[in-house]
């Protein structure tokens, strides 16, 4: 918790995580989607001070107009799984953004939200440029009522202070880091021969000058990696 700072819980729900963070003497902002909860949540903490709540959907709601200017944060909550990708993008990728989240999700996207190297995925890539992922531990279906068919797990992300990526170069990063991760599994040559602009002999140009084995395949490179590789094909670009 950042000092002088507060909690932004995403989804209070009934106010179960809300009612600890406040026992434990946190300020919350708490963003909840559902209007029936909204009266609930009210009456449930209406003696509280240090509670300020926000209907909405945190997938697109404009924090910076809703929450108190100039102040750190952290973020926490237990994510809808058919929204948890998008809350996480919105957190990590749009002012103002969080010091840390430490966030629920199911188990297979807290494995790729933190995967390593030589396992990554896009949205594993999408994480690292703006955050260090860590996978704390596993709650099984019967933590909760009703029980889910899936294990969750619980994901602490430490956001950098400043992206990997600089902001005039993130659009023609993440162009090339989809553009390539079409084909994960193959050899990083011919996918990025497939998916890219470069003229025909240039993937493998492009690669020889970033200093990257044409046999890798997408999912083994950092975003160093893909940075030297941007570099690369756009010193290529011009001459197609």
């Amino acid at each position: 918790m950042p000092e002088g700072g507060f909690v932004l819980e995403i989804g209070a729900g009934t106010g179960q995580l809300t009612a600890a963070l406040l026992d434990r003497g946190h300020e919350v902002w708490a963003v909840e989607i559902e209007d029936r909860l909204i009266p609930h949540l009210r009456l449930r903490f209406r003696d509280s001070t240090t509670l300020h709540l926000l209907h909405g959907d945190a997938r697109d709601m404009d924090l910076a107009a809703e929450l108190p200017a100039g102040r750190p944060f952290a973020a926490c909550g237990n994510l809808p799984y058919f929204a948890a990708n998008p809350i996480i993008r919105r957190l990590l990728e749009r002012e103002p953004r969080p010091t840390e989240a430490v966030v629920m999700v199911q188990r297979e996207v807290g494995r790729e939200l933190a995967a390593a190297p030589g396992d990554a995925s896009l949205l594993a890539i999408s994480v690292q440029v703006y955050a260090t992922a860590e996978r704390l531990f596993d709650v099984p279906p019967e933590a909760f009522d009703p029980p889910p068919s899936v294990v969750s797990s619980v994901v602490r992300l430490t956001l950098r202070p400043a992206p990997l990526v600089p902001p005039e170069r993130n659009e023609a990063f993440f162009r090339l880091v989809s553009n390539t991760f079409r084909n994960p599994r193959k050899q990083i040559h011919n996918s990025l021969a497939r998916g890219t602009w470069l003229p025909p002999g240039g993937a493998a140009e492009a690669l020889e000058a970033a200093g990257i084995a044409p046999s890798r395949r997408a999912e083994t490179l950092t975003v160093d990696d893909w940075l030297r590789l941007l570099d690369a094909c756009e010193a290529i670009a011009p001459r197609a």
